[in-house]
């Protein structure tokens, strides 16, 4: 299966959105800094995965 490019960089816009949000709303709720970028990387991978299959069917 070949992905393009396109589809690559729009997964990973959306990880990084979504890492980026939850990790300033731990932050602010009291969180350590590494403690949030840490329990935030599992949900950022299914995100990365789950744009990346909706990009790649988009894109056909």
């Amino acid at each position: 299966m070949n992905i393009p490019s396109r589809a690559w960089t729009l997964a990973l816009l959306a990880a990084l959105l979504w890492a980026g949000i939850g990790t300033i709303q731990k932050t602010g709720r009291g969180i350590p800094l590494g403690d949030a970028v840490v329990s935030e990387l599992p949900l950022t991978a299914l995100v990365f995965v789950v744009a990346l299959l909706v990009a790649a069917q988009r894109n056909r």
